[in-house]
């Protein structure tokens, strides 16, 4: 069976007065699955007795609207009459399997906690992951100038054009760090990297590692770096 998995938004609209109060507009960003397997949107439109006005549709869109999967109390909209039609509760189990597989073969989820953000980038060089490796940036840009705190993020890149949309975050949290490292090539040797800080109140410890190595570590709040010298 064919299928799309696409995520939208609803659009963010400003605030309106509502008799003299204020209307605040959020948005929410809801699963839709894009089906074009017309033998199974026959068989589901019958099995939840939904007549649409125009028989001829080429696909279907499911949107998850209760955010639990798509099933019951969700809505198929159809295409291109854009006849929408609320579901039923109540499912047959091969339709109600089908759906909840419903999902894109190249969809990539990471689950994790805050905690452990920073950690993803060494896992992805260590897995040779690309697409760990870009959540881990992701990740750990978001921690370094919003810390904590909510924060909803949708980016969308088309040919030339990116869109990114921020929501749901607390505005006193963003605060402007400047990268805490500058790395240049050394003139004295092309094997042996000079480490520049550039944070103010960079922290300084050296120690030798198990393989006799002197090791010179620098710690800011934002990051670290160490420059290792074996001679």
């Amino acid at each position: 069976m064919g299928r799309t998995l696409t995520f939208a938004s609803l659009l963010l609209l400003p605030c309106w007065s509502v008799r003299g109060q204020e209307a605040k507009v959020n948005q929410r960003v809801l699963p839709a699955a894009e089906v074009y397997d017309l033998e199974f949107i026959d068989r589901f439109l019958e099995d939840q007795i939904i007549f649409p006005n125009d028989p001829d549709y080429t696909h279907a869109v499911f949107l998850d609207v209760t955010q639990d999967g798509f099933g019951s109390n969700d809505i198929i909209v159809l295409y291109p009459s854009e006849e929408h039609f609320s579901l039923s509760p109540y499912f047959p189990e091969a339709i109600l399997n089908t759906l909840v597989s419903l999902n894109l073969e190249t969809d990539y989820r990471i689950s994790t906690v805050r905690s452990r953000s920073p950690l993803l980038a060494d896992e992805a060089e260590v897995e040779e992951d690309p697409k760990k490796a870009l959540a881990g940036a992701m990740l750990g840009s978001l921690l370094h100038y919003y810390p904590e705190g909510p924060m909803e993020i949708h980016l969308l890149q088309q040919g030339e054009d990116v869109h990114i949309t921020f929501w749901n975050y607390e505005e006193a949290i963003w605060t402007f760090s400047p990268k805490a490292t500058q790395c240049i090539q050394s003139d004295l040797r092309e094997e042996d990297p000079l480490v520049i800080m550039v944070h103010k109140q960079p922290e300084f410890r050296s120690y030798i590692d198990t393989e006799g190595c002197v090791v010179i570590e620098s710690t800011t709040r934002v990051g670290s770096v160490a420059s290792r010298s074996c001679r």
